[in-house]
Formats: C-alpha cells, sequence, structure tokens
C-alpha cells in the first residue's frame, strides 16, 4: 500500500495524512497541509538520469517536503528527495530496506508523525557534529597550509598540502589526533542516545543566551550592563543562531569535501589553487 501511495504522486499521500490514519490502521495526529520543497524553486526533476540513479529519488519530494519536514526545524528547506531520514540511528535491520527510495519512503509512511521526529531528530543531531567538526576542518585545513607552508613541502612529504586520508601522512599524527578526538569521542559516547538537539551545556560567551557555564568570562559582572557579546548581530537569539549554526555547517561540509578531493586531484596546496581567499 506504502509503494502505491509513493507511486500516486504528492496529493495522494498528502490525503493519506490528512486523514489522521496509519497505514497498519491506527489513529494518528496530522501533521499539517503540504509545503512546497523550497530548495528546489524552479522545480527541477531528474528524468535525464538514468533509471538505476532515478530509482534513488522519492520523486513527490523533488517539488513537495516530505510530511515530516515540517518547517520547525532549523534550516529546514524541505529537502529529503533520497528519503534518507529512514536511515538514522541505523541496524542490522536497516539494511533490508535502504537499497532504493521507495522502500526508504514506504518505511517511514508506515511510522507515525512522532516515529518520524524521532528520526529526524537523530539525523538533526549527527548533522550537527558532522557540521562543528566540518567548520573546525574547513579553518584549520588552510591555516595549517598558510604557516607551516615550509614544513610541509620538505622532500618526500605533502608537497604542501595538509596531512589527510588522501595526501598520505596522516598517521604521522596520531599522538595529537588522539588527544584531540579523544575527549570529543568520550563526549560523544557519554551522552549515546541522547536528542538534545546540540546542546551541551557549552556556550561560555553566552552568544545564544546565558553563559554556559555561567560565569565563564566576566560579562555577566556588570549586572544586566550591555556586555562585548551585545554588539554581535543575532547575539542572544536562540533561533537566529541555531539557523546560523546549521548554515554555516553545511558550508563547511561543502567545503572541506573541496578542499580534499581538490588536492587529491590537483596534488597542489588549496591555498595555492585560489590564492586570492588567502591574499596570495
Amino acid at each position: 500500500m506504502a509503494l502505491s501511495l509513493l507511486s500516486a504522486g504528492p496529493s495522494v499521500v498528502q490525503s493519506w495524512y490528512d486523514t489522521g490514519v496509519r497505514l497498519d490502521g491506527a489513529a494518528v495526529m496530522s501533521p499539517g497541509p503540504a509545503r512546497t520543497a523550497a530548495w528546489n524553486p524552479k522545480k527541477l526533476d531528474v528524468e535525464m538520469l538514468p533509471g538505476v540513479l532515478r530509482a534513488q529519488f522519492v520523486s513527490p519530494y523533488l517539488t513537495t517536503a516530505p510530511a515530516y519536514l515540517d518547517g520547525s526545524v532549523p534550516g529546514d528547506m524541505g529537502f529529503d528527495p533520497w528519503g534518507l531520514v529512514a536511515l538514522a540511528n541505523p541496524t542490522a535491520e536497516t539494511d533490508k530496506f535502504a537499497r532504493t527510495a521507495k522502500d526508504r519512503d514506504a518505511k517511514m509512511l508506515a511510522m507515525t508523525p512522532t516515529e518520524q521526529q524521532q528520526k529526524l531528530a537523530w539525523m538533526r543531531e549527527s548533522e550537527l557534529k558532522h557540521g562543528r567538526l566540518a567548520m573546525l576542518a574547513a579553518a584549520g585545513w588552510p591555516i595549517a597550509e598558510l604557516y607551516s607552508g615550509d614544513w610541509l613541502h620538505k622532500d618526500g612529504y605533502t608537497g604542501g598540502r595538509v596531512p589527510s586520508l588522501f595526501n598520505g601522512h596522516l598517521l604521522d599524527f596520531a599522538p595529537l589526533l588522539l588527544v584531540v578526538f579523544a575527549p570529543i569521542a568520550y563526549l560523544d559516547f557519554q551522552s549515546k542516545g541522547e536528542l538534545n538537539g546540540g546542546d551541551y551545556g557549552f556556550d561560555p560567551m553566552g552568544l545564544a543566551g546565558k553563559q554556559k557555564p555561567y560565569g565563564a568570562f566576566p560579562f555577566d559582572a556588570f549586572m544586566g550592563a550591555e556586555t562585548p557579546i551585545d554588539s554581535i548581530p543575532n547575539a542572544k537569539d536562540m533561533d537566529a543562531m541555531k539557523l546560523a549554526e546549521i548554515k554555516n555547517g553545511r558550508a563547511a561540509m561543502i567545503a572541506i569535501t573541496g578542499f580534499a578531493v581538490q588536492e587529491f586531484l590537483w596534488g597542489s596546496p588549496i591555498i595555492e589553487q585560489t590564492p586570492f581567499f588567502f591574499g596570495r
């Protein structure tokens, strides 16, 4: 039944959601009307792709946002054309429905809205973690090449490129990697299974509200007086900060992937390929 709903198009799928009835007959709360997929304003399709690639798209989601993307999450553009949210928190059973978009979407349609939101929350937590790491990496990559260029250019090394999986010599820094990533891994392990929207109680400058932990900087010692943070755009606005973080995290994930691929293909440091970005 789920597959027939999917093939019938977004209007029929949405009609099923509006009834408030789950595929197995159980009553559920309606998630509301369908939204236009804001990420695809020109309503582009995938008809020009080979069939094997088209099979990886949920066609209605190219123009209409899935019901579980209701706009309540910062940065929600209605983007899940592959139905990947169904793969959240994967187990050995996930592989049974992971191969095609129809199977993935059928799995989501068989869930209640509450179950769907739990899947979405897991994916958002994962996106935030990857985005934060990518922002650190996207800044650290060119800085390392700018200030360690001579050392990286030494004979038999990377030719000025940052040591990485593609560039080689990554394990030369195994002790440093352990020092940096062991605490991060420990924190992640301690919070395993918790979906807190990326909030680990860490905002020492109070950018999004009260300092976490409180008193990390003496900004609040003025008893409510204006602090240096107050002059920053969107400071103390949690919603604006969440949106800014997810946008910058997404841009950073694209950037760091581009750094790695470009250096692998062209064999030269990113700061030499795009010198205008780095004042060279």
